[in-house]
């Protein structure tokens, strides 16, 4: 195992917030293969990987932005405080855009 995913693993466990209903590494790493460690700072920054995080306009795991991305994701929006969605919700917006992570602006380098 990856030794930034053992990291990520103990960050998770030892989190103030309560553990997710799943484990958040396995399945962000699942759609980020070649990007999994950003991928889960970015998630740990929005919200310290808590799929059910809600600020204002921005909602779970990647906290995607409902005034930009309701359109798009309308369909699923309903699930978008599951750790799977939220990540195939920033899996789209990664690979789909030229901006990339730069769209994000906690965590992104």
């Amino acid at each position: 195992m990856n030794l930034w995913l053992v990291i990520w693993r103990i960050l998770d466990f030892t989190a103030i917030n309560h553990e997710p209903p799943e484990p958040v590494a396995p399945i962000v790493c699942e759609y980020f293969v070649d990007d999994c460690v950003d991928a889960l700072g970015i998630a740990w920054c929005e919200s310290l990987h808590n799929p059910r995080a809600y600020n204002g306009e921005d909602h779970g795991l990647f906290q995607i932005n409902k005034y930009f991305w309701y359109n798009v994701f309308k369909d699923k929006w309903a699930d978008r405080f599951e750790i799977e969605q939220s990540t195939r919700f920033a899996f789209y917006i990664v690979e789909n855009t030229e901006a990339k992570w730069r769209l994000w602006t906690c965590g992104r380098y």
